[in-house]
C-alpha cells in the first residue's frame, strides 16, 4: 500500500495547494477558468527554497519533544523526509517507544522568499472558496475556509508562519525556515508552536550534537511478512464465514483481500499493512478528513451537512452520507489514495461516522467517516476499507491482524 510522502516544506505546500484546488473545483468552484496565477506559482517558488541538508538534530533536545512523544526509543537521529534513518538526511527524527514521533527540519537559506510567498496562500485559497465563506476584503487578509488547509500559526518569535491542520508547522525567521511535523505525535498546534519557539531560540547557538552518529542506534524495522500470512484462510473464515475463493494478495504483498459471497455479489474485505509510520498514517487520516470536512462546510454547492468550525469534524463525524456526484466521488477517492488507503469502495452503511474510541489489541485505532478502519500497533498500520462490508466482521479482522504483529 502506498503512503503519502512527506517531503521538504515546499512539497507539503504543494500538497496543500493541490488538495485545496481539487476540492474547490469539485465543490462547485469556478471551473471555467484556471486557478489563480499567484497560487500556481507558490508551490514552485517554495520548492526552490528547499532544505540544504543541514543537521536538524541540533535545535531540539529529547526533553523538548518527550511531552509529545513519550520517552524516546533511541537518541534523536538524522532521517529522510519519509522518516527513514539516514546519516545524510536533512530531517531529524524523534521517535517515542509507542510509535509517536516528531520530524523536524531546518534550513538557513530561502526563508525570506518562501515566507513571503506562503503568506499569500490563505488569501489566494479564500478567493477560490470565497462564496459566502470569507476571503480577502478591503485589502486585509480575513481567512475563511483556507485555514482548514493552511493558516497562520499566530504570533510567535517568527516573521511569518503557516499551520497545516494535518499536523505541520512552517516558521520563517529571516532567511531561516523550520518545519515541525507533529502529525504522528500528541500536542497538535500548541505543541508544534512550543517546539518551533524552542528551535528558533537556538538558531544562533545550535546544540553540540551529531545526528549522523545516532543513526547507528535507530530502531530497526520489524520483520515483514506477506499480508495474507497475518490472517490465514482458516482464521478469516472463522470470522467471515466461508470465503468465495482463496485470499488474494496484491503485487507488493501489502494488501490481502478476503471475499465472501452474498445475494448482491461478492463482498470484499481488503486488509492493508503499512510496516512503518503506522501511528503517523492513523493520525494523518484522521486529521486529513477533518481538513476536508472543514473545506466542504463553507463552500457553496458542497455537501448538505452541518456547518461546524472550519477544519473540525462535527461530533461523531458528519451525520449523514449525501449522494455524491462523480466529481465529488473522485475527490474523496483521490484524497484517500494520497494518504495511503483505498477509496469509498461502495455504499457506506454507517453514514460518515467517526469513532476514535475503539478498543482492541492495538495501540490506537479509529473508524474514519464510516469508510476506513485503521489501527496502529508497534508503529505498524493495518487498514480496512469497509465500504459495504459488515462492520463488526471487519473490526474482528482488524483485531486478528494486530494480534499477529
Amino acid at each position: 500500500m502506498s503512503r503519502m510522502r512527506y517531503g521538504s516544506h515546499g512539497d507539503l505546500i504543494k500538497v496543500a495547494l493541490t488538495v485545496t484546488m481539487l476540492m474547490t473545483w469539485a465543490c462547485g468552484g469556478n471551473r471555467s477558468s484556471p486557478p489563480d496565477a499567484a497560487a500556481r506559482g507558490t508551490a514552485d517558488t517554495a520548492t526552490a527554497a528547499a532544505a540544504t541538508g543541514e543537521d536538524g538534530c541540533r535545535y531540539l533536545t529529547a526533553s523538548d519533544v518527550e511531552p509529545y512523544t513519550g520517552p524516546l526509543v533511541s537518541p534523536p537521529y538524522r532521517a529522510t523526509d519519509d522518516a527513514v534513518a539516514n546519516r545524510s538526511g536533512d530531517h531529524c527524527l524523534y521517535r517515542g517507544k509507542d510509535g509517536r514521533e516528531i520530524l523536524f527540519n531546518h534550513s538557513a537559506h530561502g526563508g525570506q522568499i518562501a515566507g513571503t510567498v506562503t503568506r499569500r496562500v490563505p488569501a489566494v485559497m479564500d478567493r477560490l472558496l470565497h462564496d459566502g465563506a470569507g476571503g480577502v476584503q478591503g485589502g486585509s487578509e480575513q481567512h475563511g475556509p483556507a485555514d482548514a488547509v493552511m493558516g497562520s500559526a499566530g504570533p510567535g518569535p517568527w516573521d511569518n508562519s503557516n499551520w497545516i491542520p494535518t499536523g505541520t508547522l512552517f516558521a520563517f525567521k529571516g532567511d531561516d525556515f523550520l518545519e515541525v511535523d507533529v502529525s504522528a505525535a500528541s500536542g497538535g498546534k500548541p505543541g508544534a508552536i512550543d517546539l518551533a519557539t524552542k528551535a528558533i531560540g537556538r538558531l544562533t547557538q545550535p546544540l553540540d550534537y551529531d545526528g549522523s552518529k545516532a543513526v547507528t542506534l535507530a530502531p530497526k524495522p520489524d520483520a515483514r511478512v506477506p499480508a495474507c500470512q497475518l490472517i490465514p484462510r482458516d482464521r478469516a473464515e472463522g470470522i467471515l464465514g466461508s470465503l468465495a475463493g482463496d485470499p488474494q494478495t496484491d503485487s507488493e504483498g501489502t494488501t490481502c483481500t478476503y471475499k465472501v459471497a452474498s445475494a448482491d455479489g461478492d463482498v470484499s474485505y481488503p486488509v492493508a499493512i503499512t510496516w512503518t509510520n503506522g501511528y503517523k498514517q492513523l493520525n494523518t487520516l484522521k486529521r486529513g478528513m477533518s481538513m476536508v470536512s472543514g473545506l466542504m462546510g463553507p463552500a457553496q454547492g458542497a455537501f448538505n451537512v452541518g456547518r461546524g468550525p472550519v477544519g473540525q469534524l462535527p461530533a461523531g463525524g458528519m451525520p449523514a452520507m449525501p449522494k455524491l456526484d462523480s466529481t465529488q466521488q473522485k475527490m474523496f477517492d483521490g484524497f484517500a489514495k494520497m494518504v495511503g488507503v483505498g477509496g469509498m469502495g461502495g455504499a457506506v452503511k454507517r453514514g460518515l461516522k467517526t469513532d476514535t474510541t475503539l478498543t482492541g489489541p492495538w495501540d490506537s485505532a479509529a473508524l474514519i467517516n464510516g469508510m476506513w478502519l485503521i489501527a496502529s500497533r508497534h508503529d505498524v498500520a493495518v487498514t480496512i476499507n469497509v465500504g459495504s462490508a459488515d462492520y463488526d466482521k471487519a473490526k474482528a479482522l482488524l483485531a486478528a491482524a494486530c494480534e499477529r504483529l
